[in-house]
């Protein structure tokens, strides 16, 4: 999977994306799902990592007034922006900060638990603030895209809760060593 993810994005994705031969019907169709493909692809190569990480489309989304004009570039960032609000959805619901399931190990687990769930919300806080992402929610907000209104929801709970996650992990780092210990 990770040879197809590197082959696709350093080298077919690239070659497609700037392909100014093609009639425009066909590269829309192509790209479209060309960025389908891929979302799922980083998705389930970096599921295998343990990491959420968001498909960010390598697509010029060019000036406003242009991009909120092509109603096919508009569809292409709806999908893109529901697949992100799925994977967020899943990492943000996938747990009550206030009271996690799933958690073995005692102490030591429950350190574990939050390294990993700081790390990723962390990550996917970084890849919300990208200018990409900033740039397709600024076409669909102009757009009044009704799926806007719960990326940037979802997008708030993401920062609570990595704030959140990071100080669960900070005051349990420091049973670290004396569980460790009793281990």
């Amino acid at each position: 999977m990770w040879q197809m993810y590197r082959v696709m994005n350093d080298m077919f994705a690239p070659a497609i994306m700037e392909n100014q031969e093609w009639p425009v019907a066909v590269k829309q169709d192509i790209v479209g799902s060309l960025h389908k493909f891929m979302a799922s692809l980083t998705e389930h190569a970096y599921e295998t990592l343990n990491k959420t990480v968001l498909y960010i489309p390598a697509e010029d989304i060019g000036t406003l007034e242009e991009a909120v004009k092509d109603k096919v570039k508009i569809q292409r960032f709806e999908t893109i922006m529901i697949n992100w609000t799925r994977q967020i959805t899943e990492v943000v619901s996938g747990v009550d900060s206030e009271n996690p399931e799933n958690v073995d190990g005692g102490p030591l687990g429950e350190i574990s638990f939050w390294h990993a769930r700081s790390t990723d919300l962390s990550s996917i806080r970084t890849q919300l603030e990208l200018p990409v992402v900033h740039g397709i929610c600024e076409v669909l907000e102009v757009c009044k895209s009704s799926y806007l209104a719960s990326f940037q929801e979802l997008t708030h709970q993401v920062i609570e809760q990595a704030e959140a996650a990071e100080d669960n992990l900070q005051f349990l780092s420091s049973l670290q060593d004396p569980c460790t210990a009793l281990a």
